[in-house]
């Protein structure tokens, strides 16, 4: 019961992101980096991954977008 109230605590509503965190503008950020070819294996993965409010906000926390690819 504990962790499936902590895991969906993690995921959110749009009212409940951080600026620059929501699922959109994370997204839109993903997509802004040239090597990301929609619909590969990273893309597939970064939709299930970004799902994840903790996870955005750390990957939005990264400086360049060489760091968010890596």
């Amino acid at each position: 019961m504990i962790d499936s109230i902590s895991t969906r605590s993690d995921y959110t509503s749009s009212f409940m992101d951080n600026k620059w965190c929501s699922i959109e503008e994370v997204m839109a950020k993903f997509h802004s980096i040239d090597e990301v070819v929609f619909m590969n294996e990273l893309y597939c993965f970064a939709t299930e991954y970004f799902m994840v409010r903790s996870r955005r906000e750390m990957w939005a926390t990264l400086e360049t977008k060489k760091r968010k690819f890596q």
